[in-house]
C-alpha cells in the first residue's frame, strides 16, 4: 500500500474518537501508523474506513476472516497503547 493510499487520519479518528484534534499533517499521520503497525494491519484498518470490500481485501492479503479480525484487534490495540496514542497527537517537546 503507498503512502498516499492510506487514510490515515479517518483511521485514527474511527479508533481513537475525535475528542482531541489531531495536529499532524496526513503524510505524518501516515507514516506513524506505517511505523507502528504491520502492512496487513494497514490494509484492514483502510479497508474499514474506506468503505472497501473486505472479501476483496481478505483475497489480497491471503487471509481467511478470522484472520482479517484479529488483524484488526491487534491493530486497534496497538494504536490504544498510550505510548503510541499520543504520537497522533503531539508534537515531540509537548
Amino acid at each position: 500500500m503507498k503512502l498516499q493510499e492510506l487514510e490515515a487520519r479517518k483511521i485514527i479518528l474511527m479508533v481513537m474518537g475525535d475528542k482531541r484534534p489531531l495536529t499532524k499533517t496526513d503524510e505524518e499521520l501516515a507514516l506513524l501508523l506505517k511505523k507502528r503497525l504491520t502492512k496487513k494491519e494497514c490494509e484492514v484498518l483502510n479497508t474499514e474506513v474506506s468503505g472497501k470490500d473486505k472479501e476483496v481485501t481478505m483475497r489480497e492479503q491471503k487471509i481467511d476472516a478470522v484472520r482479517y479480525e484479529a488483524l484488526k484487534a491487534s491493530a486497534i490495540k496497538k494504536m490504544k497503547n498510550e505510548s503510541v496514542h499520543g504520537d497522533f497527537f503531539y508534537t515531540k517537546g509537548e
